[in-house]
């Protein structure tokens, strides 16, 4: 008897990982013994009590495979057509979401794809599930099964944009190799919606900051109330919209960002609901576990715009992600790209720079962890940059093994009287491109206004003018950043805030 016996993401044509054991995984009868046949010999695991089995295969060294046997409890499975290269996991909000159809230079990529560029290139989008019921297992959204996808000008639109350019990129510095994107993201998202509530509710400051408000929210409402509070929100959107699209018909010259600017951004968050992917855990529940029981070779973080109400918790959250997710796909030294939010200034006032300054410690702080900056490369007001060639480039040069891990960032200060020097790594000849801003701590603990000063590079050290009582310094530090200092590859020295001693 044939039956699925492998979770959604296993089909045939899809992208294992080459050299490396992988893992397989699905559903069975429960403690049964599941054998599977692969490359001439047999592997055996067993069901827990749910039924959820998975195995771990040795790893396999050429890019294909004719088919693949699955079989358990009177059922069996074939997997047929299986490549072997590098999979790379896209995960995050709606910047990495963002699909290449709506990029700015979709009409590129699908001419170049059109004449035959990029082949050996595929993505999987992992189904955006906002809720499974815990009796019926019924989801919402009702999403058509995902499938693999052999990129192409006809299937390309539809997957992450920042994924294509980076997968594209890195096929031009090693064309030998087969990749892939496994795309697991939601826009609009917190990184609490990402992680399992026990975790959440286990620290005392994020359930305070996450858990509570939640529970107050859906406190003694019904499902109507729930749906009168969505209707009213739904049709503000609606206006919205309305209002957009009539500003942009009378005002051709205007962009979307400046548009925005006049009318007003769409209505965001809308209210809470117990089956919202937005309360806390959610797609935890309902995405990752979707990628429990694969291996990837790599993992892009890319997300952080959605918690830039509540900074100060973010390194906590993404902390806890890092631990988690990589426990999830049972490799603790997994290599990890953390995307650093671009420029983008609608905010509260240094929301985003305190974000970026997370991202730029924990990588600091974590092995295998690499941040990659876009800050340079944001929309004053629009969240979502309609240009993300630059920056899926910037990031496929970052894992390519050919180039510096990660983009430019300050250490070793040195600070001596009036002069203040320090080092940049993951560069061999800075520039300065423009002038140079900062922003100086006094010994009041007040940062001064910024102010342009002169600095001077010599390879990898920048030297600046700086007071003598200055406590600290920031460069960049911003929600929409003034960068100035770049590597010879183009890159952006990395925003920052220092402080040199305690006051």
């Amino acid at each position: 008897m044939t039956g699925k016996l492998l979770a959604d993401i296993f089909q045939d044509g899809m992208v294992l990982p080459i050299h490396k054991d992988f893992r397989l995984g699905g559903q069975t009868a429960s403690r049964a013994v599941v054998t599977v046949s692969f490359a001439g010999r047999d592997y055996q695991s067993q069901a827990d009590e749910q039924g959820h089995w998975q195995i771990l295969l040795p790893a396999y060294d050429k890019q294909e495979l004719n088919e693949l046997t699955v079989a358990s409890h009177g059922q069996k499975q074939t997997l047929k057509n299986l490549h072997f290269g590098r999979v790379i996991l896209f995960s995050g909000q709606s910047n990495i979401e963002y699909r290449l159809k709506d990029d700015a230079e979709f009409a590129q990529a699908k001419a170049e794809l059109a004449v035959g560029s990029h082949l050996k290139l595929y993505y999987y989008n992992c189904p955006q599930i906002d809720y499974r019921d815990p009796e019926t297992g019924a989801v919402k959204p009702d999403v058509a099964e995902e499938k693999w996808h052999e990129v192409n000008a006809e299937t390309a639109g539809d997957m992450s944009a920042i994924g294509f350019y980076c997968l594209a990129k890195l096929q031009e510095l090693d064309p030998s190799q087969i990749y892939a994107a496994v795309d697991c993201f939601k826009g609009g998202t917190s990184a609490s919606n990402w992680l399992p509530v026990d975790l959440l509710k286990a620290d005392p400051e994020l359930k305070t900051a996450f858990i509570d408000p939640y529970e107050a929210a859906v406190k003694g409402k019904s499902w109507a109330d729930f749906d009168a509070e969505t209707a009213k929100w739904q049709a503000a959107v609606d206006q919205h919209n309305v209002d957009l699209k009539q500003y942009l018909d009378q005002h051709p010259e205007s962009s979307l960002s400046q548009a925005k600017n006049i009318v007003g951004h769409t209505p965001w968050p809308p209210p809470m609901r117990p089956d919202s992917y937005l309360r806390p855990g959610a797609l935890y529940e309902t995405m990752v576990s979707q990628i429990q029981d694969i291996t990837v070779t790599d993992w892009v973080w890319y997300q952080g715009e959605n918690d830039t109400d509540r900074p100060r918790h973010y390194s906590k959250l993404l902390n806890l992600l890092l631990n988690t997710w990589r426990r999830v796909l049972a490799d603790p030294s997994l290599p990890v790209k953390l995307i650093q939010l671009p420029g983008y200034a609608d905010n509260p006032e240094n929301s985003v720079a305190m974000i970026r300054q997370t991202q730029l410690e924990t990588a600091a702080s974590r092995p295998y962890v690499d941040l990659v900056s876009i800050a340079d490369l944001g929309e004053a007001h629009n969240i979502h940059p309609t240009h993300k060639r630059e920056a899926g480039q910037r990031l496929a040069l970052c894992m390519s093994g050919l180039s510096y891990p990660a983009t430019p960032t300050a250490v070793a200060f040195k600070k001596e009287g009036d002069h203040l020097s320090f080092k940049v790594t993951n560069s061999f000849l800075l520039e300065v491109k423009n002038e140079v801003k900062v922003s100086f701590l006094t010994k009041e603990g007040t940062w001064l206004p910024y102010q342009a000063v002169k600095a001077q590079v010599k390879g990898q050290e920048v030297s600046l003018d700086c007071p003598n009582d200055a406590l600290g310094l920031r460069y960049g530090y911003a929600n929409y950043p003034d960068l100035a200092v770049y590597n010879e590859l183009d890159s952006p020295l990395t925003a920052f805030e220092k402080v040199f001693s305690e006051k």
